[in-house]
């Protein structure tokens, strides 16, 4: 095997490991010790593919979220807003959020679920208003995301008797339309 192919399926291995002994034993009983040698691999390469064990952590709830879809990159507001509400709405809150909102989550974890929404969210949002030479991209991106999370939240919990009713088609038009201000088109 060439080293490339190794590194993918080290990385693989240990996700795959710290999907199974996380679901075992919960964060705090599992260590990157345990994780690397239910791996095979050396427990130091989580630092390098993953950064912490609680990077690790958030990775193997996306994954097992996702299941085997790949990745999707968000390519504006339009785009952020359909994936989200349908997502929202066909799955529920996803680890990632809930990692987020839940009292009872532990540091690390809250921090690795906060890096991975700003990486997955806020920055590409930020880029893209940056491309259309908005000024203030960072703050207007976190308001944006915060937005949408927050309208997100109160469909999937059943806060208001009308955004939990509304069908999608017609709800992510009216998203966009409302956020647009905070995100201005070109």
């Amino acid at each position: 095997m060439t080293p490339a192919r190794n590194a993918t399926a080290s990385k693989q291995a240990l996700l795959d490991a710290a999907g199974e002994l996380f679901g075992q034993h919960g964060f705090e009983g599992t260590t990157v010790r345990d994780i690397g040698d239910r791996a095979g691999v050396d427990h130091a390469l989580i630092a390098r593919y993953y950064g912490s064990k609680a990077d690790l952590y958030i990775a193997a709830l996306v994954a097992e979220a996702t299941g085997d879809q790949p990745r999707r990159e968000f390519e504006g507001l339009d785009d952020m807003v359909e994936s989200m509400v349908t997502r929202m709405d066909e799955n529920g809150l996803g680890p990632v959020m809930q990692a987020l909102i839940r009292s009872e989550t532990a540091g690390p974890i809250r921090e690795a679920a906060q890096t991975h929404m700003v990486r997955r969210m806020v920055d590409p949002m930020a880029a893209g208003l940056q491309r259309r030479g908005v000024d203030g991209t960072d703050l207007r991106a976190e308001i944006v995301i915060a937005a949408l999370i927050g309208i997100s939240l109160g469909r999937a919990l059943g806060w208001f008797d009308h955004l939990k009713t509304v069908p999608r088609e017609q709800l992510v038009p009216l998203i966009v339309e409302l956020l647009s201000g905070a995100s201005p088109k070109p």
